[in-house]
Formats: structure tokens, sequence, C-alpha cells
């Protein structure tokens, strides 16, 4: 009798971690070093709530796309999340995740009102838990603080950008005083402490 083959089974295609990424003024050259350090392969989902004008086309998928080691796309209503992909959040919108798609949706809120990055990590929170993860980079306000907290009270992980060297510490600085920041680091050290962290069981 042979002996039977047991097919081995399909890679996965979960991410070890879901990041969300938020920035606003400064947000480029802090997400510049932050992908220039995060090496080919490394299984993680991005996705990137920039603040932009609302009235003119993005050119972040070009401009980051150059110092990415992986896809950089515009994020579209139903795309799937894969690993190994940047995701940008549209120009007016508002981004999150569910069910492993991404979902891209109308501000409810006026301009000045907006939290794009707390909808998009409540979103990740709910959807993902501990494998959830959160980075806030340079600019001002607040947005990504209360989304930091449901990432934290899920079990995921946070990072935010050391404020002295951000252009614009107001964010990262806010989460970091309201207790929910895991670690605070340069831009270039965030990539390895995500790629570390989702190699933890």
């Amino acid at each position: 009798m042979s002996e039977q083959v047991i097919p081995a089974p399909a890679p996965s295609t979960v991410p070890p971690l879901v990041v969300g990424i938020g920035a606003s003024a400064g947000g480029l050259d802090a997400c510049t070093r932050f992908l220039a350090a995060l090496p080919a392969g490394s299984g993680l989902a991005l996705v990137l709530v920039q603040h932009l004008d609302p009235h003119h086309e993005s050119m972040l998928v070009d401009l980051l796309g150059r110092h990415a080691s992986l896809p950089v796309v515009q994020a579209a209503d139903l795309m799937r999340l894969e690993p190994d992909h940047l995701y940008v959040i549209p120009p007016a919108s508002y981004l999150a995740v569910e069910g492993g798609l991404l979902r891209v949706s109308a501000p409810a809120a006026r301009h000045g009102a907006r939290m794009p990055f707390d909808f998009l990590l409540a979103s990740l929170a709910l959807a993902y838990g501990p494998r959830a993860a959160a980075v806030i980079l340079s600019g001002s306000g607040s947005d990504g603080t209360a989304g930091a907290v449901a990432i934290r009270a899920a079990g995921g992980f946070v990072l935010a950008q050391d404020p002295g060297e951000a252009w614009h510490g107001g964010m990262p600085q806010s989460a970091i005083d309201r207790g929910a920041v895991d670690q605070v680091l340069p831009a270039a050290k965030i990539a390895p402490a995500l790629i570390a962290h989702g190699a933890q069981d």
C-alpha cells in the first residue's frame, strides 16, 4: 500500500499585524523615514490616514511609492486588505476595515471636526483586536488619540513618533499624554518594532 501524501497547507494570507498609520503636517517626511526602514516581505498590512486637502487629488501614492519596498495603492471601497501592501486614504473620505475589506465612505462631520484616523483605528480595534497596531506620526491636533485608546483596550500595539523628531509633535504628544502609547521611537525605528511585535506569539 502506498504511503498517503498529505498536502502542505496553503500559505496564510492573514497579516501578522494590521497597522493603521496616521499623520498630518510633516507626515510625508515621517512616512518616508518609516517606509525606508521597512524591509520587503514583512507581512504587515498598512493603512495610512494622512490629512489631505479635500479639494485636490492626492500625490501620496506616487511620492511614497518611491521609498517603499511594497506596493502603495490608493484605497477603494471593498478592496481586499492584503499583507505587504500600503493603502492610502483618498481625499475627502473616511476609511475603515470590515471583514478583511477596506470601506471608503464620505465623512459625516464638517471638515474642521473630522477625525479620520480615530475612525480607522476604531474599526481596526474591533476587527483585529491584538493583531491591530497604530502608528502616530507627525501632525498637529489630537486625531488618533481616541483610536489609540481603543487599540490598547483591544490588546493591540501603539507606537508614536518621538515628538522631538516630528515636524509637528501635537498628534504623537496627545496620545503619549493620554497614556495610550506602548513605545515612543524615531520614525526610522518604528518598522523594526512592528515586525518584532508581529513575530511574537
